[in-house]
């Protein structure tokens, strides 16, 4: 078995070997999740897409992740380190590269994958490599930890000891390759690289890249013809050397290293100026997103090797200046692209706040809006919390450290809201609101509860807003306040609505009473009207306690028909009613008498608030039944002509007016001076049809019949008319 201290020692026979012990344990969890991931932890993977998927991950749950890989440049990866090393973010998230001279502060390293590509087909994790890579974790004396997710796979507990053990077989060979290389000719060049290696316990190493690059172009005829003398065999043998950095392994790399010879071949052994500044100065963009950016910064690395050749310039310091700087500030963005998409700003405040003024994590002004690292979260709005989107994105790891903040001061304002007065909650701009809204309630101006149906129309059911920040002792404690509130707002604005009747009044009384605050203080007393003919005095005089009033064709309670009985009626309505619609309640501005809308509702919501509406134009029943008694009298002395006595109460024009006489069972005609004359309207004759037995007649008799019957009816329009002119 082969040794590799004898080895070494063979090939460098003054070499000096230490062996260092390890002062920390390497241990091994269980399988790990990302959710439960302990911080100070590195996440392998081995691909990038699973990589950025597993660093989105970890910032949305854990604040965020740094990330390490091979593609990156070191000026990039090194500023990746950088924001873990300085506890930006308590997550790293690298592919085996991390294996590879970074020593950094890490405690546990999880697998995502137990397997890797290796250029040719996936293949399990070697021993070695789980060690070197699981060795990150732990430093010194503080110890480490070592697992894999639940769908990685499973690890051999014989490796894992191993592992822990830092026991391992003895390394098995060591690859060589012959650095002496004869360009005399093509021949003698692939015959130095077939070359045995000079120690037995070297194996030999075949079908490297910059080989399999020369095989390939030599074989070119274009290129074939151009290998005239050793230096041109040794110029194409650098070209192919030229690293692969974007791994593109195809005919389009063969042919960029062909294209670099020829232009070589042409130009005296030179890179024109010209024609490297216009491969390098597409690459000055240094905008775009991560992927753009990452492929840039490969393409810039190879014309960075390139211009380190020397020999291939006029001015080489230039060009390897200048595709420095261009690497550089690829590098520089690539790392502020990672940076925002996988670290969240704001985590630093949350995972290291010893270092941080306590103060400053989360902060709420007067207006109370959250202000996080100085932008602005969201606002405080009742006892929830609008997060503001447009302006800023929060991981859920930020989001959920932030809530705790909000939590305890929304809790002090549920203390403050439970004491506050009730005339600081309102319904709002019930003017403003559409029916299909809910009825929210609030407390100043902002949201804290809203109303749903009740049992009845006068008493609904209130309940507090939904938020996550209130618990469910304390949403109780607001749902009472507010059902409080709105018992009381009921039973002062629409007194007596929700008093208890007595007991002595006549059952029709009753239902009188019934109906009328079932239909919030308005009723048709159509119904009720041989009862009323004999309503004892008791009885009307409670009636008139109740503030019910008895007109000519409705019950009606005056004392709700104010502004803010109105607009607390067509609320209750609209609620117990379950009425859907997208336009606002129609309601009189300030309480007004009449109104003109054109908003189409049930007539029930009409009476609701003490209206009645026709033609589109609204109007106040107790104004109504002013106009009815004033036309009532009128008509006591025969028809009557229209006049501002009866409009100016209810405030509409002769057309309106019209309309609410007809509907009183007034009719009428106009006049030659546009005034209109009214009358009652002819009643129908609803007597039973008797049967006549018709004697015959003679013919001479016919006209005189025929001339009975043209006689002219005397209660027609036409006749009543005729009477007063």
């Amino acid at each position: 078995m082969f040794d590799a201290d004898e080895g070494l020692i063979k090939l460098f026979p003054n070499i000096q070997i230490k062996e260092l012990d390890r002062f920390s344990k390497l241990i091994f969890l269980p399988k790990q999740s990302f959710s439960k991931l302990k911080p100070r932890s590195a996440v392998i993977a081995f691909n990038v897409n699973q990589l950025y998927e597993i660093a989105e991950t970890l910032r949305a749950h854990k604040g965020g992740a740094a990330v390490v890989l091979g593609s990156l440049s070191p000026r990039t990866r090194n500023a990746q380190v950088e924001v873990y090393e300085n506890n930006k973010v308590d997550y790293l998230v690298a592919t085996d590269a991390i294996g590879m001279g970074l020593n950094l502060n890490i405690n546990n390293v999880c697998f995502s994958s137990l397997q890797k590509f290796d250029g040719r087909y996936n293949r399990n994790l070697l021993p070695t490599e789980i060690a070197q890579i699981a060795g990150r974790a732990g430093r010194y004396k503080n110890d480490g930890t070592f697992g894999y997710t639940k769908i990685a796979g499973s690890l051999d507990p014989l490796l894992i000891k191993s592992v822990e053990n830092h026991d391992f077989a003895q390394i098995q060979k060591i690859y060589w390759r012959n650095s002496d290389i004869n360009f005399h000719s093509i021949e003698t060049i692939l015959s130095s690289l077939k070359q045995f290696p000079i120690k037995n316990f070297f194996i030999h190493k075949k079908n490297a890249e910059d080989e399999i690059n020369f095989r390939t172009l030599v074989v070119d005829e274009e290129i074939k013809n151009k290998l005239i003398s050793s230096e041109y065999i040794e110029l194409l043998w650098d070209v192919c050397r030229i690293p692969d950095f974007e791994k593109i392994f195809n005919d389009k790399y063969i042919s960029f290293l062909k294209n670099i010879f020829l232009i070589l071949c042409k130009n005296n052994f030179r890179i024109p100026e010209d024609w490297i500044n216009s491969k390098i100065s597409k690459l000055e963009n240094f905008n775009g997103g991560i992927s753009e950016l990452s492929i840039k910064i490969l393409q810039i690395r190879t014309w960075t090797y390139i211009s380190n050749q020397y020999k291939w310039f006029e001015n080489p310091t230039f060009w390897k200046e200048r595709t420095k700087k261009i690497e550089n500030e690829l590098s520089d963005n690539l790392h502020i692209g990672l940076t925002n998409k996988f670290v969240d700003a704001s985590s630093r405040y949350f995972i290291n706040p010893s270092e941080i003024d306590a103060s400053t994590n989360v902060e709420i002004n007067s207006k109370n809006q959250v202000i996080l690292d100085g932008k602005k979260y969201g606002i405080i709005n009742g006892f929830n919390v609008r997060v503001n989107k447009n302006e800023i994105s929060y991981s859920l790891f930020s989001h959920s450290h932030v809530k705790k903040t909000i939590r305890s001061m929304i809790e002090d304002k549920i203390s403050n809201f439970l004491s506050a007065p009730d005339d600081s909650i309102n319904l709002g701009n019930v003017n403003t609101k559409k029916q299909n809204e809910q009825t929210t309630i609030f407390w100043g101006e902002e949201p804290v509860g809203f109303l749903l149906k009740g049992s009845k129309i006068y008493s609904p059911s209130a309940e507090a807003i939904n938020s996550e920040y209130l618990s469910s002792e304390n949403k109780l404690l607001v749902s009472a306040k507010l059902q409080k509130w709105i018992d009381k707002e009921i039973s002062s604005t629409l007194y007596p609505i929700r008093e208890k009747l007595l007991e002595n009044i006549d059952s029709q009384t009753r239902a009188i009473i019934f109906n009328c605050f079932e239909n919030l203080g308005t009723y048709p007393n159509e119904q009720f009207r041989t009862y009323l003919n004999k309503i004892s005095n008791d009885d009307k005089t409670y009636l008139s306690k109740l503030g019910i009033r008895i007109g000519a064709r409705f019950f009606f309670t005056p004392n709700f028909m104010k502004k803010k009985s109105i607009e607390l009626s067509a609320t209750l309505w609209k609620i117990f009613n379950e009425y859907k619609s997208n336009n606002p309640l129609p309601l009189p501005l300030d309480g007004r008498v009449s109104f003109e809308s054109k908003i189409k509702m049930p007539d029930s919501y009409w009476s609701s608030i003490g209206y009645i509406s026709i033609n589109n134009f609204s109007f106040r029943i107790d104004v109504f039944e002013k106009i009815f008694f004033i036309a009532r009298q009128k008509i006591k002395f025969g028809p009557f002509l229209e006049s501002s006595e009866l409009m100016n109460p209810i405030g509409c024009n002769n057309i309106q007016l019209k309309s609410i006489l007809d509907y009183c069972g007034y009719d009428s005609v106009d006049l030659s001076d546009e005034k209109k004359l009214f009358f009652l309207k002819q009643k129908k004759n609803h007597m039973k049809k008797t049967i006549i037995k018709k004697k015959k007649v003679k013919n001479n008799d016919k006209k005189t019949n025929k001339n009975k019957l043209r006689e002219p009816d005397p209660n027609s329009p036409f006749a009543v008319l005729e009477k007063l002119l």
